[in-house]
């Protein structure tokens, strides 16, 4: 890696943590990786969960033939390197991701479509952030590509930096609603939910009667705007209240 590349990447990432303008820091970045090998990038976020969920793209120059492929597999859905997002706190290689565990016959489907398509190299930083948001910027490569401790740094780095700028541009994943108010007994009963307990077992532990649980429990799913209990459950968490 050489100083000019380190030196560009620290600038950028300075940059993003101020107000740089959105279209020139993403250029400097894709100029940046492409010194890398990596010819595309896409860079985006989801937040909520169930029905409640919510994408964004903040940039995305995916090959338009990969988009409508990914789209007509459905793959997403299947991702195994979306899925290592949600598990990993660094950055990680679609080739690691192979090796790390077993992939299921529909994740090794996945990569077979992709290797079939011409990627041979992704990198996916991944984003972690309050109420359950996830981020994840992926650089590809339809070459073999390997990267030093000290690139992988540098991609971390600004990857981080850019998404969080793009991210702060829009507001995506700030809580514009009002935090759920919920009855100190609604949030008693729920927590005993969350561990698994019939409403039955609820009026037991809390000397209340099972119908007067399960009130508690519909009330709480009611202002949660939750259609099962686990979904009540996870927003609950994601909220903090649990």
């Amino acid at each position: 890696m050489s100083a000019d590349f380190s030196a560009r990447a620290v600038a950028l990432a300075g940059a993003c943590a101020g107000d740089v303008e959105i279209h020139s820091a993403i250029a400097e970045f894709r100029d940046l990786i492409g010194t890398l090998g990596l010819a595309h990038s896409v860079c985006g976020a989801w937040t909520g969960v169930s029905t409640h969920r919510v994408h964004r793209f903040f940039f995305n120059d995916w090959p338009e033939d990969w988009l409508a492929l990914y789209n007509e597999k459905q793959i997403f859905a299947d991702d195994p390197f979306v899925e290592e997002a949600r598990r990993s706190m660094t950055l990680y290689l679609w080739s690691e991701v192979e090796k790390r565990r077993p992939l299921t016959p529909r994740a090794q489907a996945v990569y077979d479509i992709g290797r079939a398509y011409g990627w041979r190299e992704v990198v996916g930083v991944p984003i972690h952030g309050p109420m359950g948001y996830q981020g994840l910027v992926s650089l590809a490569s339809f070459d073999t590509a390997t990267f030093s401790p000290q690139e992988r740094a540098c991609l971390d780095l600004m990857s981080r930096a850019l998404h969080e700028r793009c991210r702060r541009e829009i507001g995506f994943g700030l809580v514009s609603e009002d935090m759920p108010k919920l009855t100190a007994r609604e949030i008693e009963c729920m927590q005993w939910v969350a561990v698994g307990k019939t409403d039955w077992e609820i009026a037991q532990v809390l000397g209340i009667s099972r119908s007067t649980a399960h009130f508690h429990v519909e009330g709480a799913k009611k202002k949660l705007g939750s259609t099962s209990r686990s979904e009540c459950v996870t927003r609950l968490a994601l909220y903090g209240l649990l």
